[in-house]
């Protein structure tokens, strides 16, 4: 199978919603009437209400592509990456200078805005500041239950069929406050570990089935550029870093299902045009484990506001 990927760079334009909110539900079927299909991935976005700018810009590149694709019958959806809003205090809410944006009701409400602005279905991904609304929500469960409602998803995890036998499968972080460690650890809890392991058992490649993960920060074993200094030395790199047993699931997975295709992450905020910002399947699977991984394309997603940028790229994915 042939996977496209296209980097959307982005320029300078305003953010104007579109009146249709379109959000989706856990566990959506949207089925193309064809194998073709185009799918949006959003790095982490990182919204601040004041600089809306680079977001209408990246917006305005994807809808005519979203336009030509549907007017040839193909599926569209796009698909955040997490980590929606800025965490930092944004002069979001007039009754404190000292609240954080990201995590709040005000932030997963314009993030909605945003990504339904794109007149096709979108999925979601829980980032490590998605629940940071340390003022708003006492606890996690609060603050994923706000998350939830206004994204319409019925929970953390996602699949959608956007055509044919072509399931775009995603996995979201659940602990923030009762994280054991950090609290920036990416945290797939195991009842999402479960239910996607079962999805892979029971959609296998001889069948025909292709699935592309979606989850903010990449698994353990991906070979995507990493940065030692913040993510590493922190525990807060790789989907439960700090669960030696959980962080090694995700790779087994891939080696041992082939309909497992691509799996997209963002977290670190890096452009796309490094050499490790795509990794590939390495050896034959005969060949032993490691650094075998499976039939999957890992792609590191870089952001869209010129703000969040580590070096300075402002880019998102095109499937």
């Amino acid at each position: 199978m042939r996977l496209n990927f296209a980097l959307l760079l982005t320029p300078t334009a305003a953010f104007v919603p579109a009146a249709r909110h379109a959000t989706t539900a856990a566990s959506t079927t949207l089925r193309a009437s064809s194998d073709e299909y185009v799918v949006a991935v959003l790095g982490d976005l990182h919204i601040d209400p004041r600089k809306m700018e680079d977001y209408g810009t990246g917006r305005s590149h994807f809808l005519p592509i979203f336009d030509d694709a549907k007017s040839d019958g193909k599926g569209v959806s796009v698909v955040s990456l997490g980590d929606l809003g800025e965490s930092k205090n944004c002069d979001h809410n007039p009754e404190s200078d000292s609240e954080l944006f990201a995590g709040t009701t005000q932030c997963h409400e314009m993030a909605a805005e945003f990504l339904g602005s794109f007149d096709a279905p979108y999925d979601v991904v829980g980032g490590n500041h998605d629940l940071e609304g340390l003022d708003e929500f006492e606890t996690d469960e609060e603050n994923l239950n706000t998350y939830l409602k206004s994204h319409g998803k019925e929970t953390p995890q996602f699949c959608r069929e956007v055509a044919d036998k072509t399931l775009l499968v995603g996995m979201g972080s659940t602990l923030f406050r009762d994280a054991v460690y950090t609290s920036h650890e990416v945290t797939i809890d195991q009842e999402q570990i479960d239910w996607f392991e079962n999805l892979v058992k029971t959609h296998p490649a001889d069948e025909g089935w292709k699935v592309f993960v979606f989850t903010h920060a990449p698994p353990n074993g991906s070979g995507l550029r990493v940065l030692q200094e913040n993510h590493v030395v922190n525990g807060c790199c790789w989907l439960n870093h700090s669960n030696e047993k959980q962080c090694q699931k995700f790779i087994e997975l891939v080696r041992e299902h082939r309909c497992i295709k691509a799996w997209f992450s963002g977290h670190f905020h890096l452009g796309q045009d490094y050499q490790d910002s795509i990794t590939f399947p390495t050896i034959d699977p005969l060949e032993g484990p490691y650094p075998n991984r499976g039939s999957c394309v890992f792609a590191q997603t870089s952001v869209m506001r010129a703000g969040t940028s580590r070096d300075g790229r402002q880019q998102s994915r095109l499937i």
